[in-house]
């Protein structure tokens, strides 16, 4: 609820964040290990229309800046498992705080 309306935010949108050129992993072979960080962006669409027809300032809605940190197992092919999930450490934004936000991104089916 905002303001006595109730707003669902949507589908959210992750893309790998080009802008930092940051992204980065390690392979452990000893270990059989793989961790990553991958710089994304997390944007509501939906959300973001809904608040501008509201007269609210779209820049509100500005993407999120977030760091996911992955981890996981090193398999046969040399792929890992760990893929798109883990936590992300947030960046501070205009209407959420970094304290205030939590991402998790949870494996697929």
């Amino acid at each position: 609820m905002w303001r006595g309306y109730k707003i669902s935010t949507g589908p959210l949108d992750f893309s790998l964040d080009d802008s930092t050129g940051m992204s980065c992993g390690v392979m452990n072979y000893e270990l059989g290990v793989v961790s990553s960080e991958f710089h994304v962006l997390v944007r509501f669409r939906r959300f973001a229309l809904q608040v501008k027809a509201l007269g609210i300032d779209a820049e509100l809605m500005a993407p999120i800046h977030a760091v996911l940190k992955t981890e996981g197992n090193i398999l046969p092919d040399h792929s890992f498992n760990g893929g798109l999930r883990g936590s992300c450490k947030v960046e501070s934004h205009k209407m959420f705080s970094a304290q205030d936000l939590r991402i998790e991104i949870l494996p697929g089916l």
